[in-house]
């Protein structure tokens, strides 16, 4: 992934982002249906790169529709400072719960009544007043009138202002995480422009830095979740000028085999390493074959088309090695000319 694509995703995040927030502010009948997310919904929350939509955390997060056991306040207080449990998500999850026919209060006063009936003093006022700051910060949130002439930048700092105004000291606890990983996701375009032309080894190592100084208390909770393969990725994309300078395939392989082991295991290293040779192979026997196959065909002109298809299929299999792989070969070549 080059550094082009990175700042695109960033870009498309905030987009994303913004439209969230204008269908909440429009859609105050939406919050009463909570069978699923909404498609926006949907594709922000997989944009709050890698959380997901929550789905996930259910048996680990407050989850008070559980059987088993409700979660403590000074638990849940430090899930929350920890970023283990995404409270916003939490209220999606549990108004999924709520019958399709529930108006909005009727499904955060059949929430409220859970607590009150699922926990004692003084934790049921504590977790009671977090769900209700919230349920009143979405009402007011409606109502607020967002400027139209800011950048998105300029934008999320009143809308951070804004939480701030109606919910104090609990803003940080309900956004808190969202609000780091916006943050990372302004600042890596930065450091990927200040950082360019440093060794990639020092490279890799400040962007962990600047992460863990972003996600600050949020870090752990948010690598632990996300996906290997995104920071392989990333780790490649800071290392694009060293890499596309070694000029040796042997090292190249070296090189890739070294960051392949660190983030998914010899075994799987391995095995990649085992596909790229493969492919490798594949594509010298196709440009063979295709070679051999121009010369045939202008050393066979009068053949008929028959004659002419039998052979080709005797040099496919006798060059790729089967008939399977000269079966294939033939269907993409077929795809690609369908393209065309």
């Amino acid at each position: 992934m080059d550094f082009k694509k990175i700042i695109l995703i960033v870009v498309f995040f905030l987009v994303l982002f913004l439209s969230l927030l204008f269908i909440l502010k429009q859609n105050d009948s939406d919050t009463g249906r909570k069978d699923s997310l909404s498609p926006e919904e949907q594709m922000v929350s997989d944009r709050i790169s890698p959380l997901g939509n929550g789905e996930g955390f259910w048996d680990e997060a407050i989850s008070p529709f559980r059987e088993d056991r409700t979660k403590p306040y000074l638990e849940l207080l430090e899930d929350l400072k920890s970023g283990k449990v995404n409270f916003v998500w939490e209220v999606w999850a549990l108004r999924r719960k709520c019958k399709s026919d529930f108006t909005p209060d009727q499904c955060n006063a059949t929430i409220l009544a859970y607590i009150d009936a699922e926990y004692d003093s003084p934790d049921r006022e504590k977790v009671k007043d977090l769900f209700i700051s919230y349920f009143r910060y979405e009402e007011e949130y409606r109502k607020w009138e967002q400027p139209t002439d800011l950048n998105f930048v300029e934008l999320y700092e009143k809308i951070k202002a804004k939480r701030r105004e109606i919910l104090s000291d609990k803003a940080e606890l309900i956004f808190g995480m969202e609000e780091s990983q916006v943050s990372f996701l302004e600042g890596t375009n930065h450091f990927l422009k200040q950082t360019a032309n440093l060794p990639a080894e020092q490279r890799v190592k400040q962007f962990e830095d600047f992460k863990k100084k972003t996600y600050g208390n949020y870090y752990d909770s948010l690598v632990s979740r996300e996906d290997k393969f995104d920071h392989y990725q990333m780790e490649m994309s800071l290392r694009d000028k060293e890499y596309a300078s070694i000029t040796d395939s042997k090292e190249k392989e070296k090189y890739l085999f070294k960051i392949e082991s660190k983030y998914f295991g010899k075994e799987k290293a391995e095995a990649l390493a085992n596909e790229r040779k493969r492919e490798t192979k594949l594509s010298e026997s196709i440009s063979t074959y295709e070679s051999k196959e121009k010369e045939f065909l202008r050393e066979n002109a009068n053949l008929s088309a028959t004659d002419k298809e039998k052979k080709l299929k005797e040099l496919r299999i006798q060059i790729l090695g089967s008939e399977e792989e000269a079966d294939a070969y033939l269907r993409r070549k077929n795809i690609e000319e369908a393209g065309k």
